[in-house]
This record gives structure tokens, sequence and C-alpha cells, in this order.
């Protein structure tokens, strides 16, 4: 009887040192909604207050490794609070591996997906021309690929999460497919895929024609017929086309067309080896894919 006593504090202990996030209990009969989410429980006030107290301990050293390492450890738990103190950092924080860390974190915070996701959409706004600089210098070369990891790790968050953007987000997050920096155009296609985000396929198809194997860049072309005399018109057209094409990388690009074959077979479940074929494709289902939102 005793060794039973025993056991079963270890357990209890063994509770409060490892708490796991819970799912809310659903009614004994209740019937499952198709595509409803289950509800994820926030870890209890109790357990955050021990690990806000021990965050915020470590945190304050001056220490880096012992920073990142306790600020992973904070973000696994899921509550308000630390999703608050997560979002402080990810947005105010201007180093850019704890930047990065809390972005990681807020893709954590399953139980309030909504404002997590909210707290991300306003990182990749405020971020979004981090490694942005072509042909970096030696001294700009390291700080360019944390500022990428900051986006990249934005998107891997808004993945887990699965929250839909709304019109106004998506038309601020769509540009981030044309970035220069392959790690964030990877990102963005890897989250298309992950959320089967059907309004990504005119975007996907359109960078589909300008990357149409990996390696080559196929070029665009505008017109512009503005009447004028002289060389305005090529002066206009040169204009516009740098205002529609401009941000494209001319590079090879074979992991970044990688990323966006594996979206467009985890979006529509098949394969397109040319971007004709997806264009044939969404003529033949326009009809579903106005149902989708597109």
């Amino acid at each position: 009887m005793r060794t039973t006593l025993a056991l079963l504090a270890l357990l209890g202990l063994a509770v409060l040192v490892l708490p796991l996030p819970a799912v809310a209990e659903e009614k004994a009969g209740a019937k499952d909604k198709p595509g409803k989410k289950e509800k994820v429980l926030p870890h209890a006030d109790d357990v955050v207050d021990t690990a806000t107290e021990r965050f915020e301990k470590d945190y304050a050293l001056d220490d880096m490794d012992k920073r990142l390492h306790i600020l992973k450890w904070y973000g696994m738990h899921m509550h308000n609070d630390v999703l608050k103190k997560l979002s402080k950092i990810y947005l105010k924080e201007k180093n850019l591996e704890l930047q990065a860390r809390a972005a990681e974190g807020l893709g954590n915070q399953l139980h309030n997906p909504k404002k997590a996701s909210g707290y991300l959409m306003q990182g990749l706004e405020k971020f979004k021309k981090y490694a942005s600089r072509e042909d970096p210098t030696e001294e700009e070369e390291t700080p360019q690929e944390l500022e990428a990891t900051v986006l990249a790790t934005s998107f891997v968050s808004l993945a887990k999460l699965d929250v839909k953007p709304d019109k106004k987000g998506w038309k601020m997050i769509k540009k981030l497919i044309d970035h220069n920096h392959d790690e964030i155009a990877i990102a963005m296609l890897n989250w298309c895929g992950a959320t089967k985000e059907w309004r990504s396929l005119p975007m996907i198809l359109e960078w589909f024609n300008f990357y149409p194997d990996g390696y080559s860049w196929s070029g665009g072309s505008v017109k512009v017929d503005t009447g004028a005399a002289g060389n305005k018109d090529a002066k206009a057209a040169k204009a516009k086309f740098n205002a529609k094409y401009g941000g494209r990388a001319k590079k090879a690009r074979p992991k970044a067309h990688a990323a966006m074959r594996k979206a467009l077979k985890s979006i529509t479940g098949l394969e397109f080896e040319k971007p004709e074929e997806l264009k044939k494709w969404m003529k033949d289902n326009k009809v579903m894919l106005k149902r989708k939102g597109m």
C-alpha cells in the first residue's frame, strides 16, 4: 500500500514538472463534426506562473545561449501570458536570434491560434524587407541570414497554427513569394502547401512561368501606350516592368522550385511538370476553384 501511494505521488510530481497540452473533452455521445478542430486548452495558471518566474530569471542573464534556451523552453508552454511575452520579444527585440526563437514559440500557442497568428502577420508586415540586400557584403551576410530565419520561422509557425489570413493579410503575405532570399520564398511556398491555400494558385502559376525549371528565368513583358512623343513610352514601360517584375531574383532557384511543386501537390493532389499544365488544370476547374475562394 505504501509503495502504491509513493508511486502515485511520483506520478503526480511528474505531471507538475512536465505539463502536457490538454484537449477539451467532448460531451459523452457527441458526434464528431467534420472539419471542426479540437479545442486545445492552455496549461494551468500555476504551472505557467512557475515557468514565468524561471524564464524571467534566466532571460535577464547576459549569457545568450541561456537566454535562447530558456526562451525555447518557455515558448513550449501554452498560455495567454506566454503569448503576450513572446509577441513583445518577437515584435520589439533587436536581437535576431531571440526574435526567431520567439516566432517559434508563437507557433506553439495552439490554445489561441487566431491571436498568435495575428502577431505573426504583424511581424511579416513589419519585417518583410529583412534579408532583401542583394550581394551582401561579408559584414552583412550573417545578419541577412538571421533576418531570413526570422521570416522563415514566422511562416513555419503560421503553418502550425493553420489560420487563414483575411483578404488584407493575404494581399500582404503573398508578395513574399518574390523575395530574393530563397529561404523566405521556400518557407512561403511550404506554408501554402501545409495550409492548402487555394488562393495561392494564380500567384504560384505566375511564379512557375518565371522559373519554369528552377534553373532559368523566363522574364516578362508589359505594354504601355501613353500617346506621348519621343521616348516617354519607353520610360513608362521600363517603370511598369520594374514595378511588376523587378523584385524577382534573376537566378537559379532549384530548391524554391522544388518547394513550389511540393506545394502544388499538397494543394491539388497532382504533380505539374510545366506551367502550361497547371494553367490548363486551373482553367478546367475554374468552377471548383471559385468555390475555394480563388
